[in-house]
């Protein structure tokens, strides 16, 4: 795909931690990255996936760096790398390797849709919170404990006297609704602060919100909300995610989320990013962000067709993005 300028991205390569089960990478392939791939192709990029350590950098004397990608060499001018940090339990052991490999790629020129900086920020809850304070749509409340081996001393104990049980508990910097619990008072969570600290896993507490949350999905493409997925829980459950049994549907945009979703536009200028807020039947709140959010797993093909939309848009902004900043790195040069 070429811009007026004549400017052309040929590849759009996204590095992922290879870390999961047989079944987790077929269930992935089938709904999102044989998607993704096709669509791809469809506006012009070769799609790849690639782990962090397949990056190999050459910068000997005053030159340029050469950089490889699973022996290949990338430019900055034919090459989009989607760098989006992923921590969930089983890419942990990846996750010095795509921090560093990240850092590295932006200092070698390389434009990378999601900046380091703002997916560092993302990825762990309280960073968010933190960096989107002025948001005018409330953040939920958050208490962040570093849990770990010296957990049960119950240093972090000051820091939740505020907050009334029940509370919501959950890693800090893991997705997908995996890892959520429910404690009712400080026995039960010391024993989650425990089972946290054996394996040096930081958890987010939150007040609890109450049954039937809503969760609104917001994906915002140039700057602008593109597509409203709201998530609707079962029953009691902790999260909205289908894989507990959740339900979807897309709706307009909350007039109420106006003012919050310019904001976030405002604070992370990128092509891309999922926003996430949670309706408790009264206002909404302020969840988290997620500069890759996936679009897959359509049950039909009035889905897949929306679904294929945001995907397509997202990854056109991308080839815009990407060609403007190449435009200005050769005016600069």
């Amino acid at each position: 795909m070429t811009d007026p300028a004549g400017h052309q991205a040929k590849r759009l390569c996204w590095i992922y931690p290879d870390r999961g089960t047989l079944r987790q990478r077929t269930a992935e392939d089938n709904a999102v990255w044989t998607k993704y791939t096709g669509i791809a192709a469809d506006v012009g990029l070769r799609m790849s996936l690639h782990k962090a350590e397949a990056i190999t950098v050459e910068a000997i004397g005053d030159g340029e760096p050469r950089i490889f990608l699973d022996g290949e060499r990338i430019t900055p001018e034919d090459t989009i790398l989607v760098t989006s940090l992923w921590s969930l339990p089983h890419q942990v052991q990846e996750v010095c390797n795509q921090l560093f490999a990240y850092s590295i790629l932006e200092q070698a020129g390389f434009y990378l849709p999601i900046h380091p900086k703002y997916s560092y920020i993302t990825t762990d809850k309280m960073a968010t919170m933190l960096y989107l304070r002025d948001c005018p749509v409330p953040r939920v409340p958050t208490v962040r404990i570093g849990a770990g081996r010296d957990a049960p001393s119950g240093h972090w104990a000051p820091a939740v006297a505020n907050l009334e049980f029940p509370l919501l508990v959950k890693p800090a910097y893991w997705g997908m609704g995996t890892g959520v619990c429910l404690a009712h008072s400080m026995h039960e969570l010391r024993g989650l602060i425990g089972l946290a600290g054996g394996a040096d896993t930081a958890l987010a507490v939150q007040p609890y919100l109450g049954e039937g949350v809503d969760d609104f999905r917001v994906y915002v493409i140039d700057g602008k909300p593109h597509t409203v997925l709201r998530r609707i829980p079962q029953g009691a459950a902790l999260t909205a995610n289908t894989a507990n049994g959740g339900t979807f549907d897309y709706v307009p945009v909350p007039p109420e989320l106006t003012d919050a979703l310019a904001y976030l536009a405002k604070q992370l200028p990128m092509p891309y990013f999922a926003a996430d807020f949670l309706w408790d039947g009264t206002q909404f709140w302020l969840s988290e962000v997620e500069p890759d959010g996936a679009v897959g797993y359509a049950p039909d093909e009035e889905v897949a067709k929306i679904q294929r939309r945001v995907i397509e848009d997202r990854f056109r902004a991308y080839v815009a993005a990407h060609a403007r900043w190449v435009e200005q790195r050769e005016s600069a040069a």
